[in-house]
């Protein structure tokens, strides 16, 4: 007894910094810390709960403007998917062979007319005023068949109705409905005529 109290009595006292480390280190025993999650271990544990659930993980959006694909037919399909660089676009269809001018335009805007002279009444003729009036000129026109809208994002060009010379004119007119991002104007400019550059102007129709 006489050896434990001597032992007590060697032991110097704990100053206050060193009981608050000891309360520190017991409650952390009670109490484990938790954990931060960094943005690299979200990533990790986000990826690993889209492959259980079968979907994908996309960090990023690498998915290109435009793209163009061609048929065993000749026929090209386009797709677009955002209105940026029309002049990539348009060269991307001269080297398949297509004569295109190739415009993208804001929301609410237009090409101040005329730029060019039509092969067909679609561009510079007379207006439409009825559905069988629209079916015989559809049935008829070689620009309506040159380049067909096939889904809000895709268009299928025919160059089988394209004659040597001739002009495949688009204006991409931008829309902020996602269920159709742009519309399209279409037509063919007569064989080795000009196409004027586009003004851009207010769509008041």
């Amino acid at each position: 007894m006489d050896e434990l109290k001597a032992m007590w009595e060697s032991i110097p006292p704990a100053t206050p910094g060193e009981l608050a480390g000891a309360r520190r280190r017991l409650l952390d025993g009670m109490h484990p810390r938790r954990r931060f999650v960094t943005a690299p271990r979200l990533l990790v544990a986000a990826g690993v709960a889209a492959a259980a659930a079968g979907t994908a993980l996309i960090v990023g959006n690498d998915t290109p403007a435009y793209a163009l694909a061609e048929s065993s037919d000749g026929t090209l399909t386009v797709t677009v998917n955002e209105l940026r660089d029309p002049e990539g676009l348009q060269a991307r269809l001269g080297a398949a062979g297509v004569r295109a001018d190739v415009t993208f335009l804001a929301a609410g805007t237009r090409c101040a007319a005329p730029r060019f002279a039509g092969v067909d009444p679609t561009y510079d003729g007379p207006p439409t005023t009825g559905p069988e009036e629209l079916r015989a000129l559809a049935n008829g026109s070689r620009s309506l068949k040159a380049a067909t809208v096939t889904s809000i994002r895709t268009i299928r060009i025919s160059p089988e109705h394209i004659r040597p010379g001739e002009t495949l004119v688009m204006e991409f007119r931008d829309n902020p409905d996602a269920q159709a991002p742009w519309r399209l104007g279409k037509w063919l400019a007569r064989a080795n005529t000009p196409v004027q550059p586009c003004t851009p102007v207010e769509d008041t129709g």
